[in-house]
């Protein structure tokens, strides 16, 4: 009995594979970057630095985006220091990436015809206010749509025509691990983090047949200067939820989102918590063996996901219990 049931089992495994790997799209796979013209927005500092030297570093010409025009230029600096060959260009542009799309339009062309077509755009301009939804002020939330959505989905609009025209190019989305999952303290930023994973999984849908690429980057907690002024306005539950997931590396993170996205990845994820998150969450068709992980261990996955859940809620709960005890004792 346990023997047919385990042939029928491998029979369909088989199949399932077999029609997966010939139906799904085979991904482009860039050798390198060498002299490609590598766009980085929020590149002047965190993540977005971190990218910005890895593609330095692997050859490209990079434009950095940022606000701060001292720290841009200091930027510079810095990824000329580690240009591989002399011919490599690196320059900066200040734009506010929540200006609208004409400014940024104009802007990208303005770097296009300095510096040549837009090889690889990386969005990495975002930022996080923390606090309870109810709580936050209206401005600061609209900032987190404007920064986080908009600044990358305008970017994106500009840059698609001209890489689909060349058939080449590569789109990075820095999203989140909360664009997989509510966690207390983030509504505003996990909304608009959100937004991003659906609005790259629907671009990558009319990207099929091409060979423009976009990959979705979550990073988690990671040692930015975003970062720190979030932990200003982050409530205590928040700081206890994410404090369990680590603190990482800007440089780390920027290496591995470029290398993934070379590779022809289309999620790029970090630690367990990560990986298990886009198993249970994700839409994209990564790769086969993805797939039947999805299909034959989601339930078992979607049990450990639970469980991680209930103890962020728990977390919440006794946080709960303590102010309310700590008012009780200031009443007395």
């Amino acid at each position: 009995m346990f023997l047919y049931i385990a042939i029928i089992i491998s029979t369909v495994v088989a199949l399932v594979s077999s029609v997966l790997f010939y139906s799904l799209e085979r991904k482009t796979v860039y050798k390198n970057l060498k002299n490609k013209h590598v766009v980085i927005t929020g590149g002047s500092s965190g993540i977005g630095k971190g990218a910005a030297l890895e593609a330095v570093r692997l050859g490209a010409n990079v434009t950095i985006i940022g606000r701060d025009v001292e720290k841009l230029k200091s930027t510079v600096s810095e990824l000329t220091s580690q240009c591989s060959n002399t011919q490599q260009k690196v320059q900066y542009t200040a734009l506010d990436v929540t200006s609208g799309y004409q400014n940024i339009e104009k802007c990208l062309m303005g770097i296009e015809e300095a510096m040549g077509p837009i090889f690889m755009l990386v969005n990495c301009a975002g930022m996080c206010i923390c606090g309870k939804f109810e709580d936050m002020k209206h401005e600061d939330i609209k900032q987190m749509v404007d920064l986080n959505y908009f600044g990358t989905a305008y970017a994106t609009k500009y840059v698609l025509s001209g890489m689909k025209k060349r058939n080449e190019g590569l789109i990075i989305f820095v999203a989140s691990e909360a664009a997989f999952i509510g966690i207390y303290g983030y509504g505003a930023y996990s909304a608009a983090k959100w937004a991003l994973r659906g609005l790259a999984e629907t671009i990558l849908m009319e990207l099929v047949g091409t060979n423009v690429g976009l990959m979705l980057s979550f990073p988690p907690d990671t040692d930015t200067p975003g970062f720190q002024n979030e932990e200003i306005s982050k409530p205590k539950e928040t700081k206890l939820i994410s404090s369990s997931g680590g603190l990482h590396s800007p440089d780390e993170i920027g290496k591995k989102l470029i290398h993934d996205a070379v590779a022809g990845k289309i999620y790029s994820t970090y630690g367990i918590s990560g990986k298990l998150l886009s198993l249970l969450y994700g839409g994209s068709l990564e790769s086969v063996s993805q797939i039947l992980i999805q299909i034959f261990s989601l339930g078992m996955l979607r049990a450990v996901m639970v469980s991680i859940v209930l103890s962020f809620h728990s977390i919440v709960k006794d946080v709960a219990k303590e102010r309310k005890k700590e008012e009780s004792e200031k009443s007395k």
